[in-house]
């Protein structure tokens, strides 16, 4: 066992040290600006020791020394509780490390002060109709995904929720929720104490250093509708179909918020297939091809906007970012992200329900690599799949005395990335 985890911490290393050097050399022959500041992550190195930093390692210390204990005991609704409130804190901890980044603003920066484009088209029928064919007129997120957070976020202001407290809140909320998705559907497909193992590991991600953007909304609404579908695979009849048509729908609405969610029906159809529910998986699809469809009524078909997305990307960044390169990379940032423990877990992890859990979350990582759609900025785009992966961290939580020490490793990880690299979200 020790051997396979030093092998799998070598390569870890290698792998890091491999797409940071091999891209000194892409960005310095390089024709044009690639935008990758910070090889291999999106940002800038420019480290600052300053006294905030004391915030997530004093929060990081508390969590190492409770989470493990409180996941072995406590009631599984009361852990479910623990592990949202404490995601969203050690998130927020390292948000504030750094307030003079764009932080929690990214929304409003990348999404919200946009929702004005709705009444500029005359109104919510209007914009959606429009949308796919105005593609080279709107900002460059809007280029890049559906139009369904936009649209959102219209209707919230309407409400009179706007404003960075108001996003802050949003973004925390997908992150609480994606973890508590993810503990969910592990309990569900390897058991209990699985899940519990994974608990802490959910939590002390450094993947927690890019929670301040849209992309972890996107993952507490698309992991919620997986777990939904998945609890459904383990009710006979009549709930079973209940529980999917419930995630069907919501997964379909995670379709309109990124178009790159779609490959988190990889876990969906792995679980039910294994479980021969098939008429779950047909319930679940049947639900999100009708959240998918209902925007034609006003005009906005979902596969244009994927075609002219692929055509925006191309058009831009993505035709002078070397694919061979970020192929590479790409796999370096995301194992930075989900940190040593995760490269441990899954040396030694061995138990075939787990690794359908963690191996379906694998396989999404790979088909985004190599589907070319994903150069650089993966710390951000990725995360929705990151929690299904970090799930590989139970396979060297028990005892908690080992525990502590992997989990001290990710919060060493998630400081020194929030200290030296000044990232836009």
């Amino acid at each position: 066992m020790r051997r396979r985890v030093a092998v799998a911490l070598v390569l870890w290393a290698a792998l890091i040290l491999i797409a940071r050097y091999w891209g000194l050399d892409v960005v310095r022959e390089a024709a044009e600006d690639i935008k990758v500041y910070a090889v291999p992550f999106y940002g800038r190195w420019e480290a600052e020791l300053t006294w905030r930093l004391v915030v997530p390692v004093a929060i990081g210390a508390t969590a190492i020394a409770v989470l493990p204990p409180l996941a072995a005991t406590l009631p599984w609704r009361r852990l479910l509780a623990v592990v949202a409130v404490a995601t969203a804190v050690w998130s927020l901890a390292l948000a504030v490390v750094d307030p003079g980044d764009t932080g929690f603003g990214d929304i409003q920066y990348a999404y919200a002060q946009h929702t004005h484009l709705v009444d500029d088209a005359g109104g919510l029928a209007a914009f959606l109709d429009g949308y796919v064919q105005n593609q080279d007129s709107v900002p460059v997120h809007l280029q890049a995904h559906p139009p369904g957070l936009i649209t959102a976020l219209w209707a919230a202001e309407q409400a009179g929720l706007t404003g960075l407290g108001f996003h802050t809140v949003l973004a925390l909320s997908g992150v609480a929720a994606a973890a508590v998705s993810a503990l969910v559907i592990t309990r569900e497909v390897a058991g209990d104490r699985v899940a519990r193992a994974a608990a802490p590991f959910l939590v002390l991600a450094p993947a927690a250093v890019w929670h301040t953007n849209a992309d972890v909304v996107f993952a507490g609404v698309a992991l919620t509708g997986v777990a939904l579908i998945v609890l459904g695979t383990g009710r006979p009849g009549r709930a079973g179909v209940l529980y999917a048509v419930g995630g069907g729908a919501v997964f379909g609405v995670a379709l309109l918020l990124s178009f790159g969610l779609a490959l988190l029906a990889v876990p969906i159809a792995v679980i039910a297939g294994w479980r021969r529910r098939w008429a779950v998986l047909a319930a679940c699809a049947l639900a999100g091809a009708a959240v998918v469809l209902a925007p034609l009524l006003v005009g906005y078909w979902w596969l244009d906007g994927l075609e002219v997305t692929q055509q925006q990307y191309y058009a831009g960044v993505g035709a002078i970012r070397p694919h061979d390169y970020f192929v590479v990379a790409n796999l370096a940032v995301f194992a930075v992200a989900v940190g040593p423990a995760t490269a441990a877990g899954l040396a030694v992890l061995r138990d075939l329900r787990t690794w359908l859990v963690v191996g379906s979350g694998l396989a999404v990582v790979l088909l985004a690599d190599v589907s070319g759609l994903s150069s650089a900025e993966t710390e951000r785009i990725w995360q929705p799949f990151m929690p299904l992966v970090l799930v590989a961290g139970a396979a060297v939580g028990e005892p908690a005395r080992t525990a502590r020490w992997w989990l001290s490793s990710q919060v060493v990880v998630a400081v020194a990335l929030q200290a030296a690299l000044r990232s836009p979200w």
